[in-house]
């Protein structure tokens, strides 16, 4: 309940300063330290997009998926991309995206340990309490997260997006941040 009533607080200021701060010029570094409004999104697509964080799955588990350009990188029982935060230390046991941040960046929960997916290496995965205490997936010792305008598994849109001080990036089963600037939506999957 309480971050239903925080989710729309903030939906509601989001209608008073989106749509200012998303005019040509309005950052003169040009990278976007609202975090409701997210590069490449307009501000009627983040009102429609963002939502509050979903519950911890019971126990999530951390796959692979293959696809140009990024090579192989991790995802989400359910096929969706997960990302790291590049302001997030390695090996640290918080996050540094909480709140509004973690509503257009949910972080991958969980309620018991994470489990590996096939060629995704166990010794790597982990998890840190959050503020709120809830437990957030970790892999090579970055906390893992979706992007909330990734609606279908294979979406890539997070991928490279400069947002809230830092850049958000794809992980390898190698632990590596994958750089490349491309951002790609999933093919539609067949009914």
């Amino acid at each position: 309940m309480k971050s239903c009533v925080l989710a729309g607080s903030i939906m509601a200021a989001a209608f008073v300063i989106a749509p200012a701060l998303a005019e040509p010029g309005a950052s003169e570094s040009g990278e976007n330290d609202d975090p409701m409004q997210v590069e490449g999104m307009t501000p009627e697509e983040n009102e429609d997009q963002l939502d509050a964080a979903p519950e911890p799955l019971d126990q999530a588990k951390v796959g692979i998926r293959e696809k140009e350009p990024y090579g192989r990188y991790l995802v989400s029982q359910d096929g969706k991309s997960l990302y790291l935060f590049e302001r997030d230390e390695q090996g640290g046991d918080y996050s540094t995206c909480e709140e509004s941040c973690a509503i257009a960046w949910p972080p991958y929960t969980t309620e018991e340990p994470p489990s590996a997916g096939d060629g995704v290496d166990d010794d790597r995965l982990d998890t840190i309490e959050r503020d709120d205490g809830v437990l957030q997936v970790t892999y090579d010792g970055w906390p893992l997260y979706y992007f909330a305008r990734d609606v279908h598994p294979g979406d890539a849109l997070g991928q490279s997006v400069e947002h809230l001080g830092g850049h958000w990036y794809l992980l390898s089963p190698d632990g590596k941040p994958i750089e490349t600037e491309a951002r790609e939506p999933a093919e539609p999957e067949e009914p």
